[in-house]
């Protein structure tokens, strides 16, 4: 089978599992419908328009509960919750952390076409590697976000809308960051290197920027945030803050959900699985409509952890 072949056969199952949950949606519906005017009617009450949603025809129903996702909102705000929590658990979390930052700038000197997907990633690999012989046994610490050059300090006003990456390591106390230019490490533009002083603010400043009009703007393919040197509990609370409402009302920071093939949450460790709470309207999965709302054991208005759970410990 070609590709385009099999890309229709998925979506074609998409949109079949779909109308199967529609129509077992509508069946659910209307049986509650009938049952609520049968016992309407046995109280002597008529339904009229002005008596509430419970009167409506089904099919307006489920416009109420189709929702369509913003894939470009969607990231932005995937990068905001990620910076800010990553972010917040290295401070809050680290002995010393917060003491010593230091902010990094990488530009390119060209457009976007001059950028690579490993560029990044090399750069924190040489410096993942000068922290390793610099400070033997410790993780290094760093937050980053990507943005698009706009041009407002121009005098022209006009923006190249080039990538470029702003970096927040979080240093111990007495350790100094040598100029990315003198070492190589980035050698596809200009590099500028200083001490941080609110360095959440100052990444959240930079994520604030990124808005769904801008996003699709970045090269294809390219990472717009990363956080590293996260402790176990960090990453835990990390995980939490990305999951879907539905998970987070059911799970604490120490239940190893992980998204499940076909959709909805799976615990690596106990097997228990939570059913996604919409499904596919067609091809795209961009519209989706409810079937299903999934019980919550608590309201969660944040991580937390289960009186049962073990201890956590740094790790």
């Amino acid at each position: 089978m070609t590709y385009l072949g099999a890309h229709q056969a998925s979506v074609n199952a998409a949109r079949a599992s779909s109308m199967e949950a529609l129509r077992a949606f509508s069946q659910r519906q209307t049986e509650r419908d009938m049952q609520s005017a049968e016992a309407r009617a046995a109280r002597g009450l008529v339904s009229v328009s002005t008596s509430g949603f419970a009167a409506l025809p089904t099919a307006l129903r489920w416009a109420e509960q189709c929702i369509t996702i913003d894939r470009p909102q969607a990231r932005v705000t995937r990068l905001r919750k990620a910076v800010g929590v990553g972010a917040k658990c290295l401070l809050n979390l680290g002995d010393g952390v917060g003491e010593n930052n230091v902010m990094v700038t990488l530009t390119y000197r060209g457009t976007n076409a001059d950028w690579r997907p490993r560029h990044i990633s090399d750069y924190l690999r040489k410096v993942r590697e000068w922290f390793k012989a610099r400070c033997p046994g410790q993780r290094l610490k760093y937050v980053w976000v990507g943005e698009l050059q706009d041009g407002k300090r121009r005098e022209d006003g006009q923006g190249r809308g080039v990538i470029h990456y702003h970096a927040i390591f979080f240093l111990p106390a007495g350790v100094s960051m040598p100029q990315a230019d003198r070492k190589g490490w980035w050698t596809h533009g200009f590099t500028n290197t200083e001490k941080g002083r609110a360095p959440v603010a100052y990444l959240m400043s930079y994520a604030k920027k990124a808005d769904s009009k801008n996003v699709g703007g970045f090269p294809r393919g390219a990472r717009i945030h990363g956080v590293g040197g996260l402790c176990s509990i960090g990453a835990a609370i990390r995980r939490w803050a990305l999951w879907p409402a539905y998970v987070q009302g059911n799970a604490s920071i120490n239940d190893r959900f992980r998204p499940a093939k076909g959709g909805g949450y799976r615990n690596d460790e106990t097997g228990e699985f939570l059913a996604s709470e919409f499904a596919p309207t067609g091809g795209g999965f961009q519209s989706f409509i409810r079937v299903r709302t999934t019980p919550r054991q608590i309201e969660a208005s944040g991580p937390f952890s289960w009186v049962h759970d073990a201890p956590a410990t740094l790790q």
